[in-house]
């Protein structure tokens, strides 16, 4: 039954030129990948984890497989700087910034290949790469991509919340922009502008914060079916449930604040209070990948902080979108019975023919536990090969 099952779907997915979907839990580890960003004592600067993980190609090119013809600019978010021991706990004098970068050249996991970026102080002090304008804030990156030269960074204005395990809150979007042609790009001269991509929550609809995932459907980023329109998402953050949102810019407007229009369910509009969810059930981080069939592919943790890692197939970047398809059950969600998983998204450019590049984050309830033997293997990210 489960084959001739298997067979329908596939007759069914061919009658309308679409590939099949991909297998449940069929996704396997890639343990080079991961090894990439393991930190062992005196190296990488003193790079020893973070979470984040966007990759950004670096000559613009977004199709599958195209990274070994460039370099790619990875981000990250709060980040460890201070090195390890070798029985993997962290150095004292060990500290945490609110994002970092690296450099990978190529598109294979060679340690060679990577460069971790940290900007420094006078005094040779860890500092954040990017900051904000306002005291007592800071930045987490979000997607990026480079257009024209330029690398644009969506990144999520951060502040300090109510308390709690997550004391923090978002209180808004911008545009961060850098020269493309910089070794580093954000650890020299960029700018910022504050886009109109954020709404506080209202009433029972929670916050909307895009800037999580940028998909470009452009003849530059070597799009399968280009539209000339950058596609940004966010999701609007309901009690338990992260709502998938989608807005959309032509790229050249991307600096202008007024040009970004949100799809309400049945056209594109400028108010982001209407924006539609499109799906349900997101993570923080996300992906969404234009595929050769014409379908879109969404890559993300279910609900958040989940040990499912999971894909859903949209007919349009503004979906219909499917039912969530798990492929991967993370097993460091049991590491420790503090740590918890999530952030899953792709990394099309640097995959492999016939697979998709995912990773993941791993983090703890116990901060303190970042610091123990074997510590440094803990906050740092998780990659798992999705064969397609």
């Amino acid at each position: 039954m489960k084959t001739f099952l298997s067979t329908l779907a596939l007759l069914s997915a061919t009658s309308l030129g679409w590939a099949a979907d991909v297998t449940p839990y069929s996704a396997v580890a890639a343990p080079e990948w991961t090894a990439l960003f393991d930190a062992p004592y005196g190296v990488n600067d003193g790079w020893s984890g973070a979470d984040g993980v966007y990759t950004i190609p670096m000559n613009g090119d977004e199709r599958f497989g195209s990274g070994g013809a460039t370099k790619t600019l990875i981000l990250f978010s709060d980040s460890f700087v201070g090195g390890t021991h070798p029985d993997g706990s962290r150095i004292g004098g060990t500290v945490m910034v609110n994002n970092t970068s690296a450099m990978l050249s190529g598109a294979t996991p060679t340690p060679s290949a990577l460069q971790f970026n940290v900007r420094r102080d006078a005094a040779g002090k860890a500092i954040s790469m990017v900051v904000p304008t306002q005291a007592g804030q800071w930045y987490w990156p979000g997607d990026a991509l480079v257009w024209k030269g330029k690398v644009r960074m969506f990144a999520a204005r951060m502040a300090t919340g109510d308390g709690g395990d997550f004391n923090f809150k978002q209180v808004g979007v911008d545009l961060l922009t850098a020269p493309a042609s910089d070794d580093a790009p954000f650890l020299g001269s960029y700018n910022r502008l504050k886009l109109p991509l954020f709404a506080p929550r209202n009433g029972q609809l929670g916050e909307i914060a895009f800037g999580i995932a940028t998909m470009p459907l452009t003849v530059q980023a070597g799009a399968p079916n280009p539209d000339g329109f950058l596609y940004v998402y966010g999701v609007r953050s309901d009690d338990f449930n992260k709502k998938l949102l989608v807005a959309r810019v032509k790229p050249d407007q991307m600096t202008k604040p007024g040009s970004y229009r949100f799809w309400n369910g049945t056209a594109w509009v400028s108010d982001i209070n209407d924006s539609a969810p499109v799906a349900n059930r997101m993570g923080a981080e996300i992906s969404v990948t234009p595929l050769a069939d014409g379908r879109f592919l969404v890559v993300h943790q279910l609900d958040t902080l989940s040990g499912t890692v999971v894909v859903r197939y949209g007919a349009s970047p503004v979906g219909p979108f499917g039912k969530p398809i798990p492929v991967w059950l993370c097993p460091e969600d049991n590491l420790t019975p503090d740590t918890f998983v999530y952030g899953a998204k792709a990394h099309p450019h640097l995959s492999a023919p016939g697979e998709l590049l995912i990773s993941y984050h791993v983090n703890t309830f116990d901060f303190w536990e970042n610091f123990s033997a074997g510590g440094k293997d803990i906050y740092r990210p998780r990659f798992i090969k999705l064969p397609l």
